[in-house]
């Protein structure tokens, strides 16, 4: 049941903070998808978001499961 709950608040967290991100973008007028540059632009912040998610959870799980 434990497992359960850290990875809740993995999802949670995770999930937060890709919304603290897109709501930024927008209030900074660059959430717009209307050329490739754009797109790969937002994919990269995306794949920093889940970077530091993973990285912010990595000890506590890797402790955890070992």
């Amino acid at each position: 049941m434990k497992e359960k709950t850290i990875y809740k608040s993995v999802h949670n967290y995770t999930k937060f903070k890709l919304v603290e991100m897109l709501i930024k973008r927008h209030q900074e007028d660059r959430l717009n998808l209307d050329n490739l540059n754009s797109i790969e632009d937002l994919a990269d912040d995306v794949i920093n978001v889940l970077s530091y998610c993973g990285l912010k959870y990595y000890t506590k799980l890797k402790k955890e499961f070992k």
